[in-house]
């Protein structure tokens, strides 16, 4: 009897794993998978954001406002530039990604939402308006108008190129730190 009743548990095991569906996280699907930070950019960290917009203007730092969705696939591949980024320029940007479905009515972070995703946009050290895009842009493009605010050279096209390094994690080849601007050099 005993035998019997460890066959139906194992057959039942067997059949509970074979009839589940398996767990897919998917970069070009419209699924939620969990944080894209985390899952497509490699960088969890990034949310929450350490400082409101609010708080960046008043400190005169510059920063790059990211609007997303966690469901999105042009948030999950747009997560891996942003991730990128800000490893090279959050000592001097700060980085602010909202998610549009936290926002309220009335919520002072959604001031600048378009109702479109991924949307982004970067204030200078003023708090002006100097760039904004929707959608996954290049991240050439984006560091561009990040390396203007500090008058670095601009990177040339085709210079940094995504490079996938697993099924759902984007890395970039070329990408380096930016130099210092020449008066602060030694």
């Amino acid at each position: 009897m005993l035998w019997l009743r460890l066959l139906l548990v194992a057959l039942c095991v067997v059949l509970m794993g074979w009839l589940s569906p398996p767990a897919h996280a998917l970069l070009n699907d419209d699924r939620y998978d969990g944080n894209i930070f985390a899952l497509y950019g490699s960088n969890g960290g990034m949310i929450p954001p350490r400082v409101s917009l609010k708080q960046a203007k008043e400190q005169g730092i510059p920063a790059l406002l990211v609007y997303y969705i966690d469901d999105s696939s042009d948030c999950k591949k747009y997560a891996a530039t942003l991730a990128n980024l800000q490893v090279r320029y959050g000592w001097g940007v700060y980085f602010i990604p909202y998610s549009v479905d936290s926002l309220l009515p009335g919520d002072e972070r959604g001031q600048y939402y378009s109702g479109q995703v991924p949307q982004t946009l970067l204030f200078d050290s003023q708090g002006n308006l100097v760039y904004q895009s929707i959608g996954n842009r290049p991240i050439t493009e984006v560091e561009n108008a990040i390396r203007a605010l500090f008058q670095l050279d601009p990177v040339p096209p085709g210079v940094i190129q995504a490079k996938p390094f697993n099924e759902i994690q984007t890395g970039f080849a070329g990408s380096r730190s930016p130099a210092p601007p020449a008066e602060a050099q030694p």
